[in-house]
């Protein structure tokens, strides 16, 4: 019986490898055949923006010829001209829009040709000028600038961020913009920056960081970055001097020609004239203002003095990579505790102290005021629902507190997930640290709901929001924000505002509206 079983398996097993074992040889085979299939897919790049008599250089780098043999790259120019190669050099001599195409030719294992074709447009003008902009310049505006630029057989390449986000974010989003666009910067000989503040200047300033800390030898001493061929113009509708303070950081890194800054009446020269000794004749022949910045004003804005150490230090760091913003955050905040200061003190306004809205107010510069408060009305709704639920718990006040930042991070990172699917990127950007704070200030909340009722922390809370947003537009005022850039030794006022404010000893403000009829009784009593 044993026996006959045995059998049976066997037998069964001889079948199993005669019926399937040939199955198996065929989807191996298949995919030995797979592995070995051509794929050949031209890639010319990116369409181009190239100035007239400079050799550009062509590469078809990202060709994917997989499996294919004797692969040739054909390149037509469009001018008539045929080169071969993966990565050729061309120099058109006229100016006009080409279209450049890629043809790859190879063939496969088999001996069958193959072949793709890919083609770009390439802008051939007699001269580039790269503007930086942001949703100051709109379509309109730009059809303007190029009715100066075109008959002068120059192509404006248009590098804007028009997204409304906090500054900070949009300098970012910018500065990759510039980063991204760097063969467009070589390519011009003028690079005009032109936005609202100073948030071209400070993205300009993030990227030539980055070109900065990739433009280092073999032995970490930095090589030329290219601008030396280049001029800049800042267009702006702010004091001169004090733009000229932030553009000068940009001049030290970059080491251009010149920093042109003017306004904007200038931009029919500034956008006709890419030469700078043509630009600056045509600004002091229509008498239109301007200040230059070059080796001059290095010497008379980074010269340590004892005057202008603050100054002095502030370019220094810059120049080593500090984010300006980061810098600016850090001046403000004398600025914004004072300002707190007097109205807690000479007003008479409570709120929570004078370091939760000074803060906050931090916090709503670096988020922008939007998110911010989204955040803050988050944050309070959240944690107070999460308290009375762990009070009718009869929860101890630390686990209590524990759950409570608990909640509010989920509710945080709920935000998140909504930003990323509607494609938020002003509120998916924003840097983890301003949200901590104000998560963290949850527990200041909490704890003057407990110690003095709901009624009176709703009128703090109101107080704090209040002079927290009072403090964000003050601190996002660009006219200050370009002046403690320009002057940082201006916060040392602060410490004298503070010694005078400390020394008042009068009746505030807001207790002369409570005590109004008993000094009116009192002024009643005394004419009588």
């Amino acid at each position: 019986m044993r026996t006959k079983s045995v059998r049976i398996i066997f037998t069964f097993l001889l079948f199993f490898i005669f019926i399937f074992a040939p199955v198996a040889q065929i989807v191996n085979a298949q995919e030995e055949i797979g592995d070995v299939s051509p794929v050949l897919q031209a890639v010319a790049g990116d369409d181009r923006n190239v100035v007239v008599g400079r050799q550009v250089v062509f590469s078809a780098l990202g060709t994917n010829s997989t499996n294919v043999n004797n692969v040739e790259y054909i390149w037509d120019f469009g001018d008539g001209t045929i080169e071969k190669g993966q990565d050729v050099s061309h120099l058109y001599r006229k100016s006009g829009v080409y279209r450049v195409k890629l043809d790859v030719r190879g063939d496969d294992i088999f001996g069958n040709a193959k072949n793709s074709m890919d083609e770009i447009i390439v802008s051939v003008d007699k001269d580039v000028i790269v503007l930086i902009s942001d949703q100051n310049v709109d379509a309109d505006r730009l059809a303007i600038l190029n009715t100066y630029a075109s008959p002068q057989g120059i192509l404006i390449v248009n590098i804007s961020e028009t997204e409304q986000a906090a500054d900070y974010v949009m300098e970012s989003e910018l500065a990759q913009k510039i980063i991204k666009n760097k063969e467009d910067l070589f390519q011009a000989s003028s690079i005009v920056i032109w936005t609202e503040k100073n948030i071209g200047i400070n993205a300009f300033l993030q990227a030539a960081q980055t070109f900065a800390k990739t433009s280092l030898d073999d032995e970490g001493r930095s090589k030329n970055l290219g601008f030396n061929n280049k001029h800049f113009t800042v267009v702006t509708d702010q004091n001169f001097t004090a733009v000229s303070r932030v553009a000068q950081s940009l001049y030290d890194i970059l080491e251009p020609q010149f920093i042109v800054v003017t306004q904007d009446t200038a931009n029919p020269h500034v956008f006709s004239e890419p030469d700078l000794n043509d630009l600056l004749l045509a600004l002091r022949t229509d008498e239109i203002d301007y200040k230059l910045l070059g080796l001059h004003s290095q010497r008379e804005l980074t010269g340590f003095k004892v005057w202008n150490f603050l100054s002095y230090f502030v370019n220094y760091m810059v120049n080593k990579g500090v984010p300006l913003n980061t810098v600016y955050l850090i001046l403000i905040l004398p600025v914004i505790a004072t300002l707190i200061a007097f109205f807690r003190q000479i007003i008479g306004v409570k709120a929570l102290g004078i370091y939760a809205p000074s803060i906050i107010a931090i916090s709503f510069v670096a988020t922008g005021l939007k998110y911010g408060l989204l955040i803050f009305i988050c944050t309070l709704f959240f944690g107070t629902a999460v308290r009375l639920v762990a009070k009718k718990a009869r929860v101890s006040y630390l686990p209590k507190m524990a759950n409570v930042l608990t909640i509010v991070s989920l509710v945080i990172f709920t935000m998140f997930l909504l930003g990323a699917f509607f494609d938020k990127r002003g509120l998916m950007e924003i840097s983890i640290f301003p949200i901590l704070i104000m998560v963290l200030l949850t527990e200041n909340f909490i704890a003057v709901q407990i110690e003095r009722g709901h009624k009176s922390a709703v009128i703090l809370t109101v107080e704090t929001l209040v002079l927290s947003i009072i403090c964000y537009w003050l601190a996002n005022w660009d006219v200050l924000r370009t002046f403690i850039l320009a002057f940082p030794e201006a916060i040392f006022i602060t410490i004298l505002i503070n010694y005078f404010m400390g020394k008042w000893t009068g009746v505030r403000l807001t207790e002369l509206y409570r005590f109004r009829k008993v000094i009116k009784n009192v002024e009643l009593d005394e004419k009588k």
